[in-house]
């Protein structure tokens, strides 16, 4: 489970978004050849080796992707892993639902440590904090903390990291993906609709919804956490951020990234 945040730079294309069907969704194809506008570095490895840049090995559609290359190092039983990711800050007044498609390549293999591919954050009710470190969040990830298949697809809800713990923890039966693209939608429904609370996040594979036959706390010890509504959403992280190691070079591409009020579909 994740444990830890990273520093960010400032370096950043600035710039607007891409809208997208349906209205008022906002869509990045990486098609720049770089980090689409408004993207900047968040985290920057963690002293492990790797590298996240957009380039043109494996695209989904056109001519480009995100790429979260040659990921090494640590080990699947300790703390500490890869991590490099991009962020990107939601315009104002975003809403309280959010809902999130990208296609995602893993080769060789869908590793067994936690990796997360993507999380939206806001902050509690009543604060116009926007620093990450004080931010709820939802995340969509993979992992195999159960020993079951390898990269089973999962779906957690977080409070503030450091240290983004007691996590609420759903966990498919669904493998990971390798050596193919995997369609993954995702709905973080932060309204408080669920007896006060954010609703549980729910997500899809190839648009089939995944199911959660595995639910806990992380840590094991730790009371249940108050999922708390949402305002807005106003922060966007993706790329690939291992909590643990990986026994073999590990390499994904991630594309046609999207998001927005409404279901967005694989195709």
């Amino acid at each position: 489970m994740g444990t830890e945040a990273e520093p960010s730079d400032a370096s950043s294309d600035g710039g607007t978004e891409t809208a997208c069907s349906p209205p008022g969704s906002l869509c990045w194809g990486f098609e720049e050849g770089a980090f689409p506008p408004g993207w900047m570095r968040y985290r920057l490895g963690d002293g492990f080796p790797g590298q996240l840049l957009v380039d043109s090995t494996r695209p989904h559609r056109g001519n480009y992707s995100l790429h979260a290359k040659d990921y090494q190092g640590g080990s699947p039983t300790e703390q500490g892993g890869p991590k490099y990711t991009i962020i990107y800050s939601l315009p104002a007044g975003f809403g309280p639902v959010l809902w999130g498609r990208a296609f995602v390549y893993t080769s060789p293999a869908a590793p067994e440590s936690h990796a997360g591919i993507f999380n939206a954050r806001y902050p509690v009710p009543g604060s116009n904090a926007t620093a990450m470190s004080v931010l709820d969040w939802y995340e969509v990830a993979t992992d195999s903390p159960t020993g079951t298949t390898p990269g089973d697809y999962m779906a957690i809800w977080h409070p503030p990291e450091p240290p983004g713990q007691p996590e609420d923890v759903r966990i498919s039966d669904a493998g990971g993906v390798a050596n193919d693209w995997a369609c993954l939608e995702w709905l973080f429904d932060g309204a408080s609709n669920d007896a006060g609370e954010a609703a549980e996040p729910r997500m899809w594979l190839n648009g089939a919804e995944l199911s959660w036959p595995t639910t806990f706390i992380y840590p094991s010890n730790a009371q249940a956490p108050v999922r708390e509504p949402v305002t807005n959403f106003i922060e966007l992280e993706t790329g690939i951020y291992m909590y643990q190691g990986l026994t073999v070079v590990t390499n994904w591409w991630i594309d046609d990234l999207a998001v927005g009020s409404g279901r967005i579909g694989c195709e």
